[in-house]
């Protein structure tokens, strides 16, 4: 299953794991079925994610590769040489290439000019963002030229992203979702343990279902080969509307996990 864009819906996550965990685990991943992987350069992990990939005998083309770019790097030459860094630990040309998080006030249009250069030199097939709200997803889109198709945003059951979700339809942008099983606090509710026992699934597989039906693309992250499984068989089933909107009623509680300092009073809440 992919979006409308070509992104795989279901991928595999690959922060906070390192060295040679994460070669394991991505191994793991491509051997169950997994075929999109998400990796950052912040995560310090893409040479050995690229080490992964390569040993996996995976064709390239087989592969949907996305990371994102250090929001440290401020120069353009420093922007340029970080995204040729990643595709050389990676094998080659990422699918997908974003900006990780929402750049100091100011310096959004530096950031997507430089989006748009790797783009153009051929480091990357398609560029978006990551962490912008609807506000700066707008101004990003109208800055770029070339169409950013993906915001990888927090997304689960616990969270209330209608907004952001509203905002990528209209940009035409496919939203990602990290952290899709919130730390674990997803699978804990009574209404998704309900629903699992109905469907005699897990959970797990119940809060990604409800992610990939909405066409997001949801990327967990385990160590655990039976929870890799049991997480790609999120594609093969689907839940009744009725299910759908008692999951989605969860997100009234706007449980919001991951919020830097940085980006106090920017989300769409």
């Amino acid at each position: 299953m992919r979006s409308a864009n070509g992104i795989p819906l279901l991928g595999f996550g690959t922060f906070p794991l390192r060295d040679d965990e994460v070669e394991r685990c991505v191994a793991m991943a491509l051997e169950v079925g997994f075929r999109h992987v998400d990796t950052a350069q912040m995560y310090g992990n893409e040479m050995h994610v690229g080490r992964a990939l390569k040993a996996s005998g995976v064709a390239r083309g087989d592969l949907y590769i996305v990371t994102k770019i250090d929001p440290s790097t401020t120069a353009a030459a420093d922007f340029r040489a970080a995204a040729e860094k990643s595709a050389e630990a990676l094998g080659g040309p990422v699918d997908l290439l974003l900006i990780h998080w929402p750049p100091p006030d100011g310096k959004l249009d530096f950031y997507v000019d430089r989006l748009v250069e790797a783009h153009a030199a051929g480091l990357a097939r398609n560029i978006g963002v990551s962490n912008f709200p609807t506000a700066l997803m707008r101004r990003a889109a109208a800055r770029s030229r070339v169409r950013l198709i993906n915001n990888q945003v927090e997304f689960h059951a616990l969270i209330d992203q209608s907004k952001v979700m509203a905002e990528a339809q209209q940009l035409g942008m496919t939203l990602s979702a990290f952290c899709p099983l919130g730390r674990g606090m997803v699978l804990k509710e009574p209404v998704i343990l309900a629903i699992a026992a109905k469907h005699g699934r897990p959970p797990s597989e119940i809060a990604l279902r409800w992610i990939v039906q909405q066409g997001v693309a949801a990327i967990p992250m385990t160590t655990k080969r039976e929870n890799a499984a049991s997480n790609f068989k999120a594609l093969s089933f689907a839940l009744p509307e009725e299910d759908m909107k008692a999951i989605s009623a969860l997100t009234a509680r706007h449980r919001r996990l991951i919020s830097p300092a940085g980006m106090a009073g920017r989300w769409d809440n």
